[in-house]
């Protein structure tokens, strides 16, 4: 990942996140089904915490994690 594409890289992981995560919890929430809705919290928080990771290492291979 180039710096000058990580915009539209996070903003394409995002849309991707909402898509298959963001939309099974709203349903879950709207069926008021909390076993499933704090379920899909949890897949959410880690699908998140992996693309957060994903950028950092691409940052570093990308010699922008260098101070």
């Amino acid at each position: 990942m180039i710096n000058a594409d990580i915009e539209s890289w996070a903003l394409a992981r995002a849309h991707h996140i909402v898509l298959n995560e963001g939309l099974s919890l709203a349903k879950a929430a709207q069926d008021l089904d909390r076993k499933r809705s704090r379920s899909l919290v949890y897949e959410l928080r880690k699908v998140i915490t992996a693309a957060i990771v994903e950028a950092h290492a691409a940052s570093f291979e990308a010699g922008g994690g260098q101070r």
